[in-house]
């Protein structure tokens, strides 16, 4: 989009702007642009494996992350690697097959589309990471972050009965750090990137109540 366009739009982004809660801004200090940062977890009543594989299944955001308008994975870039990740919680490292890919991602929220190229990074059954790659994209950072925790709770208040099948029960935490190369795009797509990731956990429980069905209450 060129800056003709976009400067015509943000008069009336800007009233939109105003009224919202903006993401946490972190001080970019002379001439480097601001980090924005936002943070959510929640606990889907679902079990890790399937959280992990929804958000894994990039080929498909498409089809349901808010505002991406298309999503392709490079199959011919899957690497393997076998590396030490410690997941929290645990007291030991542990040696996983790591896996990564190359994934283009559109976005759009008119009058803004823009495309950029992700490194997605997937230690399962933990944690799924994607960087912009730099260079020539609308950021100069851009990184999420997706942790999932297995849940051992009573409903009780008791300690967990062993001869007793408990609920499965995933805690979610997603987290996006970005800054744009221009002004002129932070400006316009803020208001983008703030739905998009205040309506990501909705969308994401949303697709795993359609792949897996509305879990039983216990």
């Amino acid at each position: 989009m060129n800056s003709t366009v976009l400067r015509r739009h943000l008069a009336q982004f800007s009233a939109q702007l105003a009224g919202r809660r903006g993401f946490l801004a972190m001080p970019g200090g002379m001439g480097r642009p601001r980090i924005q940062t936002f943070r959510e977890s929640q606990e889907f009543p679902y079990t890790r494996k399937q959280v992990f594989e929804v958000v894994a299944d990039v080929d498909r955001y498409s089809e349901f992350v808010p505002m991406c308008t298309n999503s392709t994975v490079f199959h011919s870039s899957w690497r393997t690697e076998n590396v030490v990740s410690r997941e929290p919680g645990l007291p030991h490292p542990t040696t996983i097959d790591q896996r990564s890919v190359q994934a283009e991602l559109a976005v759009g929220y008119p009058p803004f589309r823009e495309r950029y190229m992700s490194n997605v990074v997937l230690e399962q059954p933990w944690r799924i990471t994607a960087t912009a790659v730099p260079g020539g994209g609308i950021f100069t950072h851009m990184c999420t972050i997706w942790e999932f925790a297995e849940v051992v709770a009573s409903t009780t208040g008791l300690p967990a009965n062993p001869f007793v099948q408990q609920a499965a029960r995933t805690k979610v935490s997603f987290s996006i750090e970005y800054a744009f190369a221009s002004p002129l795009h932070a400006q316009a797509a803020s208001l983008v990137f703030d739905k998009m990731a205040r309506s990501n956990m909705a969308a994401y429980l949303a697709r795993c109540q359609q792949l897996y069905g509305t879990p039983v209450r216990q």
